[in-house]
């Protein structure tokens, strides 16, 4: 679980930003059960959901953004960069100040019994600084500190850091952590693991997680899974099926059923023909009604085929105890089906911890009774283009307001600021004057 995230001078963000998952004490009873999950060795009240809004480039995306590079650059930077490659980070390029120095990040979570906090320091020639802390009880115990070259190692839970074959695997472009990783350290196995598991899409391209879902689906209790969403969700699909090519098509010989043989294909979705879905026909003239086979792709509408794609994520968040973040959850989504999505992690059925972070403009789950304050949160930029993130949490507001409203005229901020169209009319004379 997702405890805490902290990032400073990142793109938009100047000044450090901080996003907790931790629930506020304000009101233990409201939405308690269903929203707040309790890690009982650590007496944390955790959310299980949060969304963020705010105007268009005020910096919402970007936050996901930043959360999407600490899980590349901690599973990538020993791999994908070599010795000589410049760190694709980029600093908030605004101020002066802010362009001299670097990035930061920190991020807090639960992991196998322990919390752990890890962060960096960064520029695009250098990592400058690492750390990582675990605690299993009240104290915390330091792991390894990487201040440039100089390494500090716990003796114990690090002790690679005294080994002389693991200082080829050290690079300044690269992470301790992912170097760490390749030397299969056990305890960095277990932080690589939770980063593995930090689940990230977008919702303008449902591509990934929509292959993930097909790929997935050749599972007949997974499909059967991804089936009931669909049919919960109203789509008017009572079955589907995923078409290979004929050539990669074999029959299981002891039940008939089509299957693939994935092991036998470098790159089974390569071979994928596509997605039909099944639909029933009612024949006025009988009474009865009949099974149509659409095509996902040409037939069934964008929100359809994006709730398909978010699917498998969805359930794997939900049985494995993810964290699952989508920006631009609500796009060619209907309100009412997005909030189905939200309900789906705010339940008391949802046990194992799983999380969902969204960034959304669908300002109707601000009077769903979906979402307490605290998982409510804004972005807004000031008149120098930095972003600044703040919860509703954080606002003096009181349980009756009408959040929705209050949102749109203003009150909390994170809307755009709209000219009016007299002075658009106005700008367009002057423009139409000097050209």
């Amino acid at each position: 679980m997702l405890l805490e995230f902290r990032v400073k001078n990142y793109r938009t963000y100047k000044k450090e930003a901080v996003f907790s998952m931790i629930a506020s004490n304000y009101d233990k009873k409201e939405l308690e059960t269903e929203n707040v999950f309790w890690e009982e060795k650590f007496d944390l009240r955790v959310l299980k959901s949060a969304a963020i809004y705010g105007a268009n480039a005020s910096g919402k995306s970007k936050f996901m953004e930043a959360l999407g590079f600490v899980k590349w650059f901690v599973l990538n930077s020993f791999q994908s960069l070599k010795v000589v490659d410049p760190i694709p980070v980029q600093n908030f390029s605004l101020s002066n100040i802010t362009v001299r120095q670097p990035s930061a990040f920190e991020l807090v979570f639960f992991q196998d019994g322990s919390i752990y906090r890890y962060g960096f320091e960064v520029n695009p020639e250098k990592v400058e600084k690492e750390w990582l802390f675990r605690r299993e009880k009240r104290k915390e115990v330091k792991i390894f500190e990487r201040n440039g070259a100089e390494i500090i190692g716990h003796p114990d839970h690090f002790k690679i850091s005294k080994n002389e074959f693991f200082k080829p695997f050290i690079r300044s472009n690269c992470l301790l952590l992912s170097s760490a990783a390749q030397a299969n350290d056990k305890e960095i196995e277990k932080i690589m693991s939770w980063f593995k598991r930090l689940a990230m899409f977008s919702g303008l391209d449902s591509s990934v997680p929509e292959k993930m879902t097909v790929y997935k689906s050749w599972d007949p209790k997974i499909k059967e899974r991804i089936l009931a969403l669909l049919v919960a969700a109203d789509t008017g699909i009572v079955n589907y099926n995923v078409e290979m090519s004929p050539h990669f098509q074999l029959t299981d010989p002891k039940t008939g059923w089509g299957v693939i043989d994935f092991d036998k294909l470098k790159n089974p979705l390569a071979h994928i023909d596509g997605v039909k879905t099944t639909h029933l026909k009612y024949n006025e003239e009988t009474g009865m009604t009949e099974e149509v086979e659409f095509s996902m792709v040409k037939d069934e509408s964008g929100g359809t085929r994006k709730f398909f794609a978010l699917a498998y994520p969805i359930l794997e968040a939900l049985t494995e105890g993810n964290t699952l973040v989508v920006d631009e959850l609500d796009s060619n989504l209907h309100p009412n089906l997005a909030e189905k999505i939200i309900s789906l992690f705010n339940s008391a059925d949802n046990k194992n911890g799983a999380q969902l972070i969204f960034n959304t403009h669908n300002t109707n789950i601000l009077n769903s009774n979906l979402m307490r304050r605290d998982q409510v949160w804004f972005v807004e930029k000031d008149i120098y283009g930095a972003a600044k993130l703040y919860s509703l949490a954080d606002i003096q507001v009181r349980k009756n307001d009408k959040f929705e409203k209050e949102y749109l005229d203003g009150r909390y901020g994170a809307v755009p600021y709209l000219v009016e169209l007299e002075n658009l009319m106005t700008l367009r004379d002057v423009q139409r004057r000097f050209s």
